[in-house]
């Protein structure tokens, strides 16, 4: 099996250890709501977890479950066994939200009791030294950022998602003049702070005077001083003379990057009146990488591409993933709306995104609605039209009511990983969740553990991503998409792993993304529909092309290349290299097989299976 979420054929037999599943039933209570299906699922990912322990798989290792399946729930119980089959040993659960915190503590305290598991978070009311003594403890992923060294000593971690987004640092030139004010005023390590400072303005006249929109920082294991910043320097110890401690977890995290060659600088959008460059770092932070375990709901989007991941072996051989075939997945049109979304400012552009948004609610059945968007449209353009008028931050997500409709507004940056909204029958994806272009770089050299070189930036310095970063860049949509689309009804998954009714609607500005997204859930039903005027746009890449004609086919048989060229209008045969161990082709079910010489051995697109 592929990694990633893979469909099975209707006619598959569902994989099950019924002896494991009464087990498990007979254990804990939690089984009371889960179909044999989630049951089976998440006992499989309590052995990737007892797997890694005992040595019979090597980390980093993911368990690619989507939303529902019970990955959460699995790892409850892989951490009770890991508890009772290692009492010496020590094990880091993470989570993004501080509720997830609060919901894996307050089960794991029911099995395992207070003295041996402990949790924290920036909110808790408990002493932080205390839990962290404990042998398993709960956390955000936030604080690697901010508590350098301090799981040195776990044996094992378990991440729930966004692992690659721990340990960046985002940091501006003035940046560097603050922290080396601030050691200099203070006398902490102002010479490293100095040395540092200095690096930045060097490389700041570098990429002001080239030509590139990104200029590597080469790796250098040999900076003393980057090493005291990143390692010697205990911010704890100084916390009563910081002003700005965020600020110096970055600096921290920026040394510590620079030592692993993790650190690029880029320019980002810049015009004649304006420079403002940007230097970005990361590193992925866990203490033991070669003993974690990744649960993510779309794990083979992000992880095949780059990286030392593997897909866990319970998944890989014993796992049949969910049927969509009651998920109708709707293409949207439009307004045309100049400029990025953060643009949208002006009164005309907000009554164009206002009338599209109420255009939709009203128009789609479904009465139980999530609705989610980029975080800036809804701040600038909708809060009047959601009645948010209060001043400061929106609490995200809120629900409100518009033609007899409940709607639950959230933003694609904040995926809630709760049963919250697992009553909703539709979902509404608007506008994709765009990020600067200096982010794809960073994930991918990050997942890969690869140094970042000027001859590797070379692909990324044109007007477009290509190679590895494009497929990054764009695997961050599809992942976002999925992630939110999971939210609703979708999750709830039946006894025969069949993905309850529910309808997703997409607006997406390339129509390539959506066929991305359909190749995800194969079995779904696909429509569209049309805004006004504005047509629903149809893929144009070559590669998205061939896809979407796979996509249609029913399978089960190999197709002659000649007849996709025949279905997609041009010839294939100099696409050969992008065909060939292509990964969305073979989420589809295929392999392109190249033509040779000879009667009889034209290309094909050889089945597989789903």
């Amino acid at each position: 099996m592929l990694g990633g979420i893979l469909n099975y054929n209707s006619d598959m037999t569902i994989k099950l250890f019924p002896e494991a599943i009464q087990r498990r039933r007979e254990a804990y209570k939690e089984c009371e709501w889960l179909s044999d299906w989630q049951v089976h699922s998440a006992h499989l990912v309590a052995g990737s977890i007892g797997s890694l322990a005992c040595g019979f798989e090597t980390g980093p290792i993911y368990v690619p479950m989507p939303t529902g399946s019970g990955k959460t729930v699995g790892a409850i119980w892989g951490i009770v066994d890991f508890v009772n089959n290692y009492p010496d040993q020590r094990l880091c659960f993470f989570t993004p939200y501080i509720d997830a915190v609060e919901q894996v503590y307050e089960t794991l305290l029911s099995y395992l009791g207070e003295d041996v598991v402990g949790y924290y978070h920036s909110e808790a009311f408990v002493d932080k030294e205390t839990e962290l003594k404990k042998q398993v403890i709960v956390l955000t992923h936030k604080f690697i950022e901010h508590n350098q060294g301090r799981l040195d000593d776990r044996d094992l971690f378990v991440i729930d998602e966004a692992i690659y987004a721990t340990g960046e640092a985002t940091l501006k030139l003035n940046h560097f003049a603050e922290a080396r004010s601030w050691a200099t005023r203070n006398n902490v390590f102002p010479e490293a702070f100095k040395k540092l400072s200095d690096l930045a303005y060097a490389l700041d006249k570098e990429l002001h005077e080239s030509k590139n929109k990104f200029v590597a920082v080469p790796y250098q294991d040999d900076l003393e001083w980057a090493k005291i910043i990143a390692y010697t320097l205990k911010l704890a110890e100084h916390s009563q003379i910081i002003d700005n401690h965020n600020l110096l977890v970055s600096v921290q995290r920026f040394c510590e990057a620079l030592l692993e060659g993790l650190v690029f600088l880029s320019k980002g959008k810049t015009d004649r009146n304006r420079y403002d460059p940007t230097y970005s770092a990361a590193v992925l932070g866990i203490p033991r990488i070669d003993k974690t375990v990744i649960l993510s709901a779309t794990g083979g989007l992000a992880y095949d591409i780059a990286g030392p991941f593997q897909q866990d072996k319970g998944s890989t051989h014993y796992w049949s993933p969910p049927n969509y075939k009651q998920l109708k997945l709707v293409q949207l049109s439009g307004p045309k709306i100049t400029g990025h979304y953060k643009t949208w400012s002006s009164s005309a552009k907000k009554e164009q995104v206002q009338s599209y948004v109420d255009w939709i609610l009203s128009t789609v059945p479904e009465s139980n609605i999530y609705l989610t968007l980029p975080k800036q449209v809804v701040e600038s353009c909708l809060r009047a039209y959601f009645d948010q008028l209060s001043r400061g931050e929106l609490e995200y997500p809120f629900t409100t009511k518009k033609h007899g409709k409940q709607i639950n507004v959230s933003h694609h940056q904040r995926a809630v990983g709760s049963n919250a909204f697992k009553d909703c029958d539709a979902v509404i994806y608007l506008w994709d969740n765009h990020h600067p272009q200096a982010v794809a770089v960073q994930k991918f050299h990050t997942l890969a553990n690869e140094e970042i070189t000027q001859e590797a930036l070379e692909e990324a310095n044109g007007g477009h991503l290509v190679g590895d970063y494009r497929r990054i860049k764009e695997a961050q949509y599809i992942d976002n998409m999925m992630q939110q689309i999971g939210r609703g009804r979708i999750r709830n998954i039946s006894e025969d792993a069949v993905a309850a009714p529910m309808t997703a609607y997409i607006l997406t500005e390339i129509a390539d993304r959506f066929v991305r997204l359909n190749n995800q859930y194969l079995d779904c039903t696909t429509d569209t529909l049309a805004y006004e005027n504005v047509e629903v746009a149809k893929p144009v890449g070559t590669l998205a092309r061939v896809l979407d004609h796979l996509i249609k086919q029913d399978g089960g048989e190999d197709i002659s290349a000649k007849d996709v060229e025949k279905a997609v209008g041009f010839e294939l045969r100099r696409y050969k290299a992008q065909l060939i161990n292509n990964w969305d082709i073979m989420m589809a079910g295929y392999v392109y097989v190249a033509g040779t010489r000879g009667r009889g051995k034209s290309a094909t697109f050889k089945w597989i299976g789903k």
